[in-house]
């Protein structure tokens, strides 16, 4: 029987990349543009999830605006870190204008922003802060802000000398470390006492879920959480204690407490209104992926950018909802 030659096995597309020396495109093009259009790289913390969704949308809402090519990749969870300096490395390697980073680790990454940089491609750093001064610009909330809004919420909501747990990400995420300290540094400030602050043993809900029940399990006594707050440093801690709260209130255990979390979801919103979230810190996650694009463009063109642009944060609450239609459109509601 005759055998079938290699070219016969291989897809014409892979077969022409083979000839040319290049590889099959994807979505987001696997080459800087040829065509003579900007190309910027934005690199977010994960791909999946509604904040980085939204972040998403302000990012390609900026390249279309701009009339620019954006790739936009990122790794599936926030705690791969090893992959994300390779996303860096491929886009320093296809020769991208520019670079807007929402780093994993404040320390692991200065290396391979510093290596961009050298390569003549400028970084704008967002959402997370980063060590080091080789970027040109942080676009993000004011995280120690969000986490003393916070605190100053429970304050008003709770007498002198609390007990509040606090909920933190986890190591190295320089954003929510300074939420939860501004928030720590402004309870204690007022007299509250912090029992508890747990990192996340992972970057996914079941992950911050188990360290919540297991801290929880500490402060159950006589069948009542016996604590007076929580404050949850964002969107995946919230929605693990909300959903440990939940668990904690159908076994029949009594839930009486301050409970303010940080960033929003639709189910975040909804327990807000149904009164079992007091307050959502929140951020402003399209308008932080528009400037990051807009400023890493500008970067790009050489042009002078401010060293830290502050994308904003607010209190939520159910009247606020209620009462503002920003703060409605600021979750996503109409």
């Amino acid at each position: 029987m005759k055998k079938s030659t290699f070219l016969y096995l291989v897809p014409f597309s892979i077969f022409i990349a083979l000839i040319t020396g290049c590889s099959p495109s994807s979505e987001s093009g696997s080459t800087a543009s040829n065509d003579g259009r900007t190309v910027i790289a934005a690199i977010p913390k994960a791909t999946g999830g509604d904040f980085w969704e939204t972040v998403e949308t302000g990012a390609r809402k900026a390249a279309t605006e701009l009339g620019i090519d954006l790739k936009w990749e990122g790794t599936v969870t926030e705690t791969e870190i090893a992959e994300q300096t390779k996303i860096i490395e491929n886009m320093i390697n296809l020769g991208v204008d520019a670079i807007a980073l929402a780093p994993l680790n404040n320390q692991a990454q200065r290396k391979p922003v510093q290596s961009a940089v050298d390569n003549g491609i400028p970084v704008v750093i967002f959402d997370s802060a980063i060590d080091g001064d080789a970027h040109s610009s942080f676009v993000a909330t004011d995280n120690v802000l969000g986490g003393s809004l916070g605190a100053g919420f429970m304050n008003d909501k709770l007498g002198p000398k609390s007990q509040i747990i606090v909920f933190r990400y986890v190591q190295g995420t320089a954003s929510t470390t300074k939420r939860s300290d501004g928030f720590v540094k402004a309870a204690e400030r007022a007299g509250h006492e912090i029992v508890a602050d747990p990192f996340s043993e992972s970057g996914t809900l079941e992950g911050s879920k188990n360290v919540v029940a297991n801290t929880f399990e500490r402060f159950i006594k006589n069948g009542k959480l016996d604590i007076d707050g929580i404050f949850a440093a964002n969107l995946t801690t919230t929605l693990g204690v909300a959903s440990a709260l939940d668990d904690l209130r159908d076994s029949g255990i009594q839930v009486d407490l301050t409970f303010v979390g940080f960033d929003s979801s639709k189910k975040l919103v909804d327990e807000l209104q149904s009164g079992k979230i007091d307050a959502l810190i929140v951020q402003s996650p399209e308008k932080m992926g528009y400037l990051a694009v807009k400023t890493a463009f500008a970067v790009s063109k050489g042009e002078s950018v401010e060293a830290h642009i502050d994308t904003g944060v607010e209190v939520v609450t159910a009247e606020r909802l209620k009462n503002e239609p920003a703060i409605r459109t600021l979750v996503g509601l109409k």
